[in-house]
C-alpha cells in the first residue's frame, strides 16, 4: 500500500488533470449537492475553504450562504499546525495570509459549540470508508478533533478511493459527495 505523501502526489495529479469544463461541471452539481442538503438546510453556520489551484470551488456556496443569511467562516492559519474560523460577510473580508490562501481579516470567532454548523472540508483524497487525506499539515485534524456539528467533504469522482492511509489523528468525515454519490457515516 502507498503512504501519506505518494497518496497525496497521486491524487493531487489526477485533481490537477481534471479537465477545466469537466471541472467547472463538478463544481456545479457539487454546490447544488451541498445546498439541497438537509444538513445545510438546517445549519446555522457554514465553515468553507478559500479554493486553491485545482480544488473544488466553493464560490457558489459562499454566495448562497450568505444569500441565505447563514453565518459563514473561513480559516485563518495562527500557527503551525493551527487555524480559527473567523465570520466572513463577504468577499471583501479577506487579505493574503499564509501559504498564499485569502484568510479573513475580521475578528468574530467561531464558537467551536456551535452544533448547527457545517463544515465544508478540502482533501486530496476520501475514502468510502469516510477517511480523508489531506495536505499533511494537520490543520482541518486538529480543527475536527474538538468540532461538534457535520463535517462534509465535497469532492471529484477520481479523489474517491476503498480507503486512504491513516494515522491515530485523522478524523473520517461525517458526510461524504460526489458528482453522482452521497455517502452519510
Amino acid at each position: 500500500m502507498m503512504n501519506k505523501q505518494e497518496f497525496r502526489e497521486k491524487y493531487l495529479s489526477i485533481r490537477n488533470n481534471i479537465p477545466d469544463t469537466k471541472k467547472s461541471e463538478y463544481d456545479k452539481i457539487l454546490a447544488e449537492k451541498l445546498l439541497s442538503m438537509v444538513e445545510f438546510k438546517n445549519a446555522d453556520s457554514v465553515l468553507l475553504f478559500w479554493s486553491i489551484g485545482s480544488e473544488l470551488d466553493t464560490g457558489e456556496i459562499f454566495k448562497e450562504s450568505i444569500r441565505q443569511g447563514k453565518k459563514v467562516y473561513f480559516p485563518k492559519c495562527t500557527g503551525e499546525g493551527q487555524m480559527i474560523f473567523f465570520r466572513v460577510f463577504s468577499d471583501k473580508d479577506f487579505s493574503v495570509g499564509k501559504y498564499n490562501i485569502p484568510e479573513p481579516t475580521t475578528n468574530i470567532k467561531y464558537e467551536l459549540n456551535g452544533k448547527n454548523s457545517l463544515a465544508v472540508i478540502p482533501a486530496l483524497s476520501v475514502g468510502r470508508d469516510f477517511s480523508r487525506l489531506g495536505y499533511g499539515k494537520g490543520y482541518y485534524d486538529r480543527f475536527l478533533n474538538d468540532f461538534k456539528g457535520i463535517s462534509v467533504c465535497p469532492t471529484y469522482p477520481q479523489l474517491l478511493c476503498d480507503g486512504v492511509p491513516t494515522d491515530k489523528f485523522d478524523i473520517p468525515m461525517n458526510i461524504i459527495i460526489t458528482p453522482t454519490e452521497s455517502l452519510r457515516r
